[in-house]
């Protein structure tokens, strides 16, 4: 699926197929709206099959239709769609009415970036003249602000009374598109943030008080001639099986409440293995250095002052 966004809106309605429904006993849908020629070149949507929308598609030419690929899968597998006819409910079931398919094109996110593929189709507007309002999407090079400010004359020389609503620009629009996912990102950083540095300080402070509880023991080590780092390896060791117990334990739970949140999930997977490997390296990493300090103490300890420990 390509990460096109759409303006937000479409008509909704059920189709027929060749003159029949696709899909009976069930609502046969598609999702559809009324566009200019060249569309899907002022997007950047490449077309898989087909043509564009042309401006020799007009009221008076064959009825035509572009549609998406979700739509080729469910009402057309395994067919090639092209010269296929299209009926949208509420404009006729006869064979001068239907669209013809020209065009297919993937599959385009159009409402939100979360949104789940669905059958949907683009037909000329010059075909459709019920059409009460439009949305215009123009490509530019260069300052796109001084754009809009020549599509406000040249609607204001078409109509004076026509006014031009909620003008935006496509990174405007990505942006609105992705805010809920960059909040919730943002969130879920600074809890998973949180969480380490809880996991650390705890870490630190149980080795800290169990290096404190061995100093005697660890001064016996030294003075029949353990060396300092097999000391500080020794201290390293532990905070690493605690830390190997804290994964045996967590992944399965990671796993699980993965599955739990798949509905806030934007970009991974429940199983994405990036995720898990990076989330494993964080949790060593975390374990290393929260018992680096105490096992630096430990490794420095005097053995004679260390024998005389109480």
């Amino acid at each position: 699926m390509e990460n096109r966004m759409g303006y937000g809106w479409s008509n909704n309605t059920s189709v027929r197929v060749d003159g029949a429904d696709p899909n009976p006993g069930k609502f046969s849908s598609i999702r559809w709206n009324a566009v200019a020629p060249d569309f899907f070149r002022v997007i950047g949507a490449n077309l898989r099959l087909g043509r564009d929308i042309a401006e020799s598609d007009t009221a008076a030419s064959r009825r035509v239709i572009v549609v998406n690929q979700s739509f080729v899968d469910r009402y057309l597998s395994g067919k090639n769609p092209i010269d296929h006819k299209v009926n949208l409910s509420g404009q006729g079931d006869k064979e001068n009415e239907a669209y013809s398919i020209i065009g297919v094109v993937p599959d385009l996110k159009y409402t939100s970036v979360r949104e789940n593929p669905r059958p949907m189709g683009w037909v000329p507007y010059t075909q459709n003249p019920g059409i009460a309002g439009m949305n215009i999407e123009l490509r530019a090079h260069g300052d796109t602000s001084a754009v809009l400010e020549e599509a406000r004359s040249v609607v204001h020389e078409f109509g004076p009374d026509i006014p031009l609503l909620q003008p935006i620009k496509q990174t405007e629009q990505y942006e609105q598109s992705y805010s809920d996912e960059r909040l919730f990102s943002h969130m879920a950083t600074f809890f998973g943030l949180l969480a380490a540095l809880l996991v650390a300080t705890g870490l630190y402070g149980t080795l800290a008080y169990r290096v404190s509880r061995r100093t005697p023991e660890i001064g016996v080590r030294m003075a029949l001639g353990a060396q300092r780092r097999q000391v500080l390896w020794m201290i390293l060791r532990e905070s690493l099986i605690i830390g190997v117990i804290g994964i045996a334990v967590g992944l399965p739970l990671a796993f699980a409440g993965a599955r739990l949140l798949k509905s806030m999930l934007f970009g991974v997977t429940t199983t994405d293995p990036l995720a898990f490997v990076l989330a494993l390296v964080g949790i060593a990493a975390v374990a290393v250095v929260s018992a680096l300090l105490p096992a630096q103490r430990a490794s420095s300890v005097d053995p004679i002052v260390a024998l005389r420990y109480e």
